[in-house]
């Protein structure tokens, strides 16, 4: 079986270690798509971008070198794009991933994103490999611009139109899903996210911070920074001698202020992956205080490191973050719910402690690990679409 998968730089911590198990059980090629705006992004961090617009070997692309010991870099091709995404670059580069497409000539094809390449690669290639597509959000967490909503919605419907197989990380939006498909003919699949284990690959560093609890991740108004912000004040932490680390590109500039107080430590930028495994291992717990989600790739970066968190009722996260098994949920968009589960963790170190061992011998090996999940795609999603 061959598979070619189309990818981009901000799913990089989930491809890496998907990708590392699959290559064990087909004949993979990924395509990892770069942008000036996602060279640093996901486990990826570029200093700089090649200026070619086109598809260039991992092996050769400039800072691709330091992954070796992470990915196998002959398997891995960037699709470069130093533009940035409109008509022109969309289709010269959608008919230079035809090519490569061609030239491994797949069973299969495994895209994870959707745009104006996408739909031009779909209309090249319709009579050639089956298709099918991750949609990680059925829903757009951030609120979008008129244009911007039409843009996406347009785009997603040309893509699925040809790549009606769909693989979703959680069942908890397929209802919307299926009411925005209107009916169409299609199958969707599921699967879930395994740890992001490139983070072992980092030692772990000096902790300047003392005793602390981390919210990590780009922050953005969905992402409930301003409530934790709130909930911490109110919590045992000061009087414990625990601090907040809030660690994360504010993106839209509109979340972060100068005003916290000492407490409170802001790292308002791109974390780099070395910085974000000593973050995550010194800290006491992660907190993921969202508004909304579906899955999050946060819960896996934790979760690789045998971290516990506190995660709010949305999406899939009480399904990701067992309460009471792998850490405590309360409710979202409540200050005094995170509150009271902030001093939980804090007042029961030893309750913490048990639920660190219970992530790591839950997710170094069975059902929850990317060797399972990559054995069960290859049996009951690649393998069905090539029975038909």
């Amino acid at each position: 079986m061959k598979v070619l998968y189309f990818t981009n730089a901000p799913f990089s911590d989930l491809e890496i270690s998907y990708v590392a198990e699959l290559e064990k059980l087909v004949d993979v090629k990924v395509l990892m798509m770069i942008l000036p705006k996602t060279k640093k992004s996901g486990a990826i961090s570029l200093d700089s971008q090649a200026e070619e617009l086109g598809v260039i070997p991992a092996a050769v692309y400039p800072g691709m070198e330091k992954y070796a010991n992470m990915i196998t870099l002959d398997r891995w091709a960037i699709v470069n794009n130093p533009i940035g995404s409109n008509f022109k670059t969309s289709l010269l580069l959608s008919r230079k991933v035809a090519k490569v497409v061609k030239e491994f000539q797949p069973d299969i094809i495994h895209i994870t994103m959707y745009g104006l390449l996408q739909v031009f690669l779909s209309w090249q290639i319709n009579n050639g490999p089956k298709k099918i597509i991750t949609i990680h959000d059925v829903v757009p967490h951030d609120k979008l611009s008129f244009v911007r909503h039409m843009y996406d919605w347009i785009c997603r419907r040309l893509t699925l139109r040809r790549f009606n197989n769909i693989l979703l990380l959680s069942r908890v939006d397929t209802h919307l899903l299926e009411k925005s498909l209107n009916h169409k003919t299609h199958r969707i699949f599921y699967s879930k996210l395994g740890p992001y284990t490139y983070l072992r690959n980092y030692p772990v560093g000096h902790n300047p911070y003392g005793k602390y609890i981390l919210f990590f991740g780009t922050i953005r108004p969905y992402k409930g920074v301003d409530i934790l912000i709130k909930a911490f004040s109110k919590s045992n932490c000061t009087s414990r001698g625990v601090k907040l680390v809030i660690a994360g590109k504010d993106i839209d500039g509109n979340v972060l202020h100068d005003n916290h107080e000492s407490d409170i430590i802001i790292l308002n930028r791109y974390i780099e992956n070395g910085e974000l495994a000593t973050l995550i291992s010194n800290s006491l717990f992660a907190v993921l205080p969202y508004k909304s989600a579906t899955q999050s790739g946060v819960t896996k970066s934790a979760i690789a490191l045998d971290k516990p968190m506190i995660c709010t009722n949305v999406g899939n996260l009480p399904n990701e973050v067992i309460d009471g098994r792998y850490g405590k949920i309360v409710n979202h968009d409540d200050i005094d719910s995170l509150c009271e589960g902030i001093n939980y963790m804090i007042d029961n170190p030893e309750q913490v402690d048990e639920f660190a061992k219970n992530i790591h011998s839950e997710f170094e090996t069975g059902k929850n690990s990317w060797k399972k999940i990559a054995e069960d795609i290859v049996a009951n999603v690649y393998s069905t679409l090539l029975k038909e």
